[in-house]
């Protein structure tokens, strides 16, 4: 930020005092700005505000007031030609610095035109609240600064004055300033060139203005002109007036002092003279006469009869009146002759008094009597016109100016003229002098205009040293003003850069898988290694071991009597094994999996093989169908919609009553209902009676004697009975809430039979279970003695605002072999295959009336009263 060294204060422009500061007001950003503010005149030169060996610079003046003041400028351009305009002119009411956005901008490139050097001064009038010159380095122009055409610094050099007016009650100085400036601007003014000075709050008028004027331009004008409302009229003549204030007549100019008296006394003659004034377009033709004489000094003389010698008295006086006779002479006529003897002769007529056209001749003569008796009259002076050959030249001359035309625009800067006639010069006249057209700016009002990006800033350095970084560059947005669109786009711009790679250090890769033990037994080795990725571009290397060893099959190696022979079983050949793992062959054909066969010490620590198992081994059947239910609850667990599944349970069905090839196929069938108990809970699908009754269905063929030994197999890794019943606890829950309206559903099987009851709370009923009279209900349930009785009074919450609006789903199932097949109790006595589930949900609260169930326990064909109860909480 810079200060102005020296201003010049040659103006008083106001009686009050203002100081004028310089304070840190960065508009653009530009590494120098100098702002002025409180000052109503100045002047700077180019080379103290945009110095050469800077960049960007900008000047910023300050309206104290646009609505009191206007801001007025006269630029003294450059002489030499500059190769770009890198100084910009503009006017902007403020400056948003979080959007970088002049509001109110407006150029005034158009109007100072700094490189056109066809006319020395430019001149502009702004309104707003700052006026800008401002460094800008065009986009083509890689170097800066601009360099000029000239070498001569003071070519290159141009100059400013600027001058801050009121707009009420200017001051008479500033008015003389502005009114100097106006004249400058108008008659310089071109429709190329238009005055940027379109109006002024002073009454422009006088002399002094008129010689000022004079001098800014270097111009000599006629007397005649004057200023009027501001504006300077050529051929502007002022009446000529005497010392008395009265006008003159014609084209006479004011008539020269009286001359001497000719006698000191006994009355003598005084003359005067004036001149002929041509006036426009009549020429030289005036009437009147060219010198007029009075009586004077009329007392009488002494006895000894002396007299002025420098002239003769009047020794005859006309017979009229004296004051007639005078007032005949003041006006040039030639009194009457009434016959002087004494009179003398006339002398010769004058040269005409003009050399072309019509003129004036004079002669004189004296009275030369010395008798006091005897008197001449008459006038001593007579003239006469005179004709010459030669036509007088008639110089040109100006009409008054025409009226400022409209403005060009109807909005926006636009122009207005005025154009004056000359009347052309005759006969070797002069023509007219100064200008037949005058042109100023005008604004008839304010056109919206939209945002306008300025060009972009030079790129940012990139914000890293190595690898990928960013740049940016701003653009300040001109405007908008009076209503125009924002400016489209962003201010900044960020793009990516790459100055060089940056140094990658080295880094291990994940350890590989452990490799094979060197041996079986004994203790081992294994060794894995890892990878090291670079280093890249000069970085560190990996550091730490390449390759990694432990200890492996330290066990002690088993004696030859530890160890299962190879053997061939079912067209199976099972390798050697140690005694302790287990050995793997593929299952059949029409399975998947694996069969497996353990090797283990007896009592006495022999090696000896298990049967083979099948637990891993599910036939193709049984495996595609547990494929299509998981898919089927993915979709629903998705929020999907499907179709297709009761024809998988249908399948399910057909296959399960064949009986199972494995125990694997065992363990397929409960994840398939489990899964399908899981698609059930969702919108996924609605099952049916049929999908309820083909659910019943499939566990009762999985309890068919013919899977005993299945059972036995799979319940060593697999599900038992406590499992089994929580699969249909489940089922029992999502069917009961799903089922519509209050109902009852009864399913048999072989094996079993199933009721789900939906009991509103508040109108429960006691529930007996099986029932006997059921249509279809199988022998085996219809014959038993088995029974189970639930109260009502076990469906209830404990509240009573709840049960009123509470619903229950009570479960009853009858098992009738499951106590063979799973193992369902803690000891080995099986007193009864039958097992009698219940399930309440949701959770009633403490019963009160417990569970009545009736068993009849066989043993051996014996009955026997007895219940033996067993606990399931582990």
């Amino acid at each position: 930020m810079r200060s102005i060294g020296s201003a010049l204060n040659l103006l008083l422009v106001s009686p009050l005092y203002f100081v004028w500061t310089v304070v840190a007001l960065d508009l653009a950003q530009t590494p120098c700005t100098t702002l002025v503010q409180g000052k109503f005149f100045g002047y700077f030169s180019s080379f103290a505000v945009f110095p050469l060996n800077s960049s960007l610079c900008s000047w910023i003046i300050q309206n104290p007031d646009p609505r009191r003041y206007t801001l007025y400028m006269k630029i003294l351009k450059p002489t030499g030609v500059c190769d770009h305009q890198h100084i910009r002119t503009y006017q902007f009411d403020s400056f948003l610095e979080s959007t970088r956005t002049y509001l109110g901008m407006e150029s005034f490139d158009d109007v100072l035109k700094l490189c056109d050097g066809s006319t020395r001064y430019a001149f502009l009038q702004s309104n707003k609240q700052f006026l800008q010159m401002k460094q800008t380095a065009p986009p083509e122009v890689e170097s800066w600064p601009v360099r000029w055409k000239p070498t001569k610094a003071q070519e290159r050099d141009f100059s400013v004055e600027y001058l801050v007016v009121g707009n009420r009650n200017p001051s008479k100085a500033a008015c003389q300033m502005l009114c100097k400036w106006l004249d400058a601007c108008l008659a310089i003014s071109s429709s190329s060139h238009p005055c940027g000075i379109m109006q002024t709050p002073c009454s422009c008028s006088g002399g002094e203005v008129l010689d000022q004027a004079s001098e800014i331009l270097g111009l000599t004008r006629k007397k005649e002109d004057c200023y009027k409302d501001g504006i300077y009229l050529e051929n502007c003549m002022s009446s000529p007036k005497d010392s008395s204030g009265a006008e003159f007549l014609g084209g006479w100019n004011p008539w020269s002092a009286w001359g001497d008296c000719t006698k000191d006394c006994g009355g003598g003659l005084q003359t005067r003279m004036r001149t002929c004034k041509p006036l426009p377009n009549e020429g030289l033709v005036c009437e009147g006469v060219l010198e007029e004489g009075r009586l004077c000094n009329r007392k009488a003389c002494n006895t000894n009869g002396r007299y002025n010698s420098r002239s003769q008295s009047l020794r005859s006086t006309d017979n009229r009146k004296r004051e007639d006779t005078d007032e005949l002479q003041h006006y040039g006529y030639p009194a009457p002759q009434i016959g002087d003897p004494a009179a003398e002769e006339w002398s010769p007529w004058s040269v005409c008094s003009t050399t072309c056209g019509e003129g004036w001749q004079t002669r004189t003569r004296f009275c030369v009597s010395s008798s006091y008796s005897t008197q001449c009259s008459g006038p001593l002076r007579e003239q006469r016109q005179c004709n010459n050959s030669a036509v007088c030249p008639v110089h040109g001359t100006w009409d008054e100016w025409s009226p400022w035309s409209l403005c060009s625009s109807t909005c926006g800067r636009g122009y207005r003229d005025r154009t004056r006639t000359c009347k052309p010069p005759q006969f070797g006249g002069n023509p007219c002098e100064g200008p037949e057209k005058q042109t100023k700016f005008c604004n008839i009002a304010l056109c919206p205009v939209d945002g306008n990006w300025n060009e972009w800033s030079s790129w940012s350095s990139c914000s890293a040293s190595c690898s990928n970084g960013t740049q940016q560059r701003t653009r300040e947005c001109n405007g908008p003003s009076y209503g125009g669109a924002e400016c489209q786009g962003h201010w900044v711009e960020t793009r990516d850069c790459f100055l060089r790679q940056c140094p990658v250090d080295g880094k291990w890769q994940a350890w590989g898988v452990w490799g094979s033990c060197t041996t079986t037994c004994g203790g081992g080795t294994q060794r894995r290694d890892r990878v090291c990725y670079g280093p890249f571009f000069g970085g560190e290397t990996c550091q730490g071991p390449k390759e990694e060893y432990k200890q492996c099959n330290d066990r002690k190696c088993p004696e030859p009597h530890e160890i299962c022979d190879e053997e061939s079983l079912a067209s199976v050949v099972w390798k050697e094994t140690p005694a302790g793992d287990a050995a793997a062959v593929r299952c059949p054909r029409n399975a998947t999996g694996l069969i497996l066969r353990r090797c283990i010490l007896d009592e006495e620590g022999i090696a000896y093989w298990e049967p083979p198992t099948y637990i891993k081994c599910v036939s193709i059947d049984y495996r595609n169908i547990q494929m299509m239910t998981r898919e089927h609850l993915s979709k629903a667990q998705r929020g999907l919609m499907g179709d297709g599944l009761s024809e998988v349970l249908q399948n399910l069905v057909e296959i399960s009553q064949d009986g199972t090839s494995y125990s694997g196929d065992l363990l397929s069938t409960i994840d398939v209902l489990r899964n399908m108990t899981e698609i059930f809970r969702r919108a996924y699908h609605s099952p049916t009676s049929g999908d309820v009754q083909n659910f019943v269905q499939i566990i009762s063929n999985l309890l068919s004697e013919e899977n005993r030994e299945k059972w036995e197999e799979a319940q060593l890794i697999g599900p038992n009975a406590k499992e089994l019943f929580r699969l249909v606890e489940d089922f029992i829950d999502v069917i009961g809430f799903r089922m519509k309206d209050f109902r009852d559903s009864y399913q048999v099987t072989d094996n079993l039979v199933l009721g789900i009851h939906k009991l509103p709370a508040n109108a429960a009923t006691d529930i007996t279970f099986p029932m006997k009279g059921w249509r279809g209900m199988v022998d085996w349930a219809k014959n038993s003695e088995d029974k189970v009785t639930v109260s009502k009074s076990i469906l209830s919450s404990g509240l009573t605002e709840t049960d009123d609006s509470s619903v229950f789903v009570v479960g009853t199932v009858l098992y009738r072999n499951v106590g063979n097949i799973l193992s369902v109790q803690r000891n080995s006595t099986v007193l009864n295959s039958r097992v009698i589930s219940v399930t309440v949900k949701p959770f009633p609260r403490s019963l009160l009336t417990p569970l009545e169930i009736e068993f009849s326990h066989l043993y051996n064909g014996t009955t026997n009263q007895t219940c033996i109860l067993w606990d399931e909480t582990d």
